[in-house]
């Protein structure tokens, strides 16, 4: 779905990252690839820990670490098992494995595949089942004991093997092949949640906005309390209304863009810890002209993760717009310490000579 073009000196422009999440997720109209994070890449780690007890631990810490055991970062997983991890500027790794240590259950060690269709993201979703250490006996009254593998039994083995298929299919870049394979899985289990988040980045990677909508309004309906639905569902309208702009319908594009800025901002509400989130809203924000709501919500975004180059990229179309020059340059001059060798950097040093340019006037 995915980068943005805006102007705000002519000729000189920014390219900005619109980002959807993979719970997934997450993502943009780039193929998808199964390259490793590079130097500037973002993780964005969206997933659900299964241990089939009614409720997990109050506090369950998932760990993210190279193929070389080196920690890149830490999750929390909630009491309903979700968790999110996002990390900007990741140095270069080989690999991500994501991993879960539980009392009473099986050691967790997976790779994490990149299934976000996003340019310079890693974008996954993940549903993990911890496996009991010993098989339980039938409970001496009569009942019995709900382990991993009954609850993964809620979810039938032939979905779950189509949704791994389908992820692997969009690591590849087949995101239609990918459709293919969630739209079976979702036959078989009409409310898994996690295939229909995947399907709707999928169609959002195809274009297919209809088709995506429906597809996250249905696990919108799943989880109404979780914020990712709503954080991919905004990414949708923007992307539409930044095609219908394009085209030169500015109505349709001023329509969308709004609504995507509603959506964020209950996404934000659902979501107060994704910088993600905060930083879509402000980008929503700034193309419908509420110049003073996207700087808090972009500089909120900053205070959660000071590595969101997105929303720094955002910022400075704000403040440019605004006549905040001073702040426009200090952010253009953070962006480009932490990026020396950003695609951005050409476009960033020509609005910093018009900035400065401006001021001696």
């Amino acid at each position: 779905m995915r980068t943005l073009f805006l102007q705000f000196f002519a000729p000189a422009a920014v390219f900005l990252t619109f980002a959807c999440v993979e719970a997934a997720g997450q993502s943009t109209a780039r193929t998808p690839t199964t390259t490793t994070p590079n130097q500037t890449q973002t993780i964005n780690i969206h997933g659900h820990v299964i241990t089939g007890s009614h409720s997990g631990p109050s506090i369950l810490e998932v760990r993210f670490e190279t193929d070389g055991r080196q920690v890149i970062g830490y999750a929390y997983a909630n009491t309903s098992g979700e968790f999110v991890f996002q990390k900007s500027g990741i140095t270069v790794v080989s690999g991500v494995y994501i991993v879960v240590d539980l009392d009473g259950y099986a050691p967790y060690r997976e790779r994490v595949i990149n299934t976000g269709p996003r340019a310079g993201a890693f974008d996954a979703t993940l549903s993990i089942f911890l496996e009991p250490e010993k098989t339980s006996d039938p409970d001496p009254s009569g009942g019995i004991p709900v382990d991993a593998n009954q609850l993964k039994a809620k979810v039938p083995a032939k979905a779950v093997d189509e949704y791994e298929k389908a992820m692997k299919d969009a690591a590849k870049g087949n995101p239609e092949k990918a459709v293919e394979g969630l739209q079976r899985a979702i036959r078989i289990a009409p409310d898994f949640y996690e295939a229909l988040q995947s399907l709707g980045i999928q169609y959002i990677a195809l274009q297919r906005f209809q088709e995506a909508e429906a597809a996250l309004i249905r696990a919108r309906n799943l989880s109404p309390n979780s914020g990712v639905p709503l954080i991919n569902l905004g990414a949708l309208y923007f992307q539409h209304g930044q095609l219908q702009s394009d085209a030169g319908y500015s109505e349709e594009a001023a329509t969308l863009y709004a609504k995507a800025a509603d959506i964020l901002n209950e996404a934000v509400r659902r979501s107060p810890s994704s910088s993600t989130a905060f930083s879509n809203l402000g980008a929503a924000l700034y193309k419908i002209g509420e110049y003073d709501r996207a700087r808090i919500s972009l500089t909120r975004a900053l205070e959660i993760d000071d590595n969101e180059d997105s929303a720094r990229l955002v910022l400075i179309n704000v403040y440019a717009k605004v006549g905040r020059y001073e702040e426009a340059l200090e952010e253009i001059g953070q962006f480009l310490a932490r990026n020396p060798n950003a695609p951005e950097r050409a476009s960033l040093e020509s609005i910093k000579n018009q900035i400065q340019n401006r001021m001696k006037k």
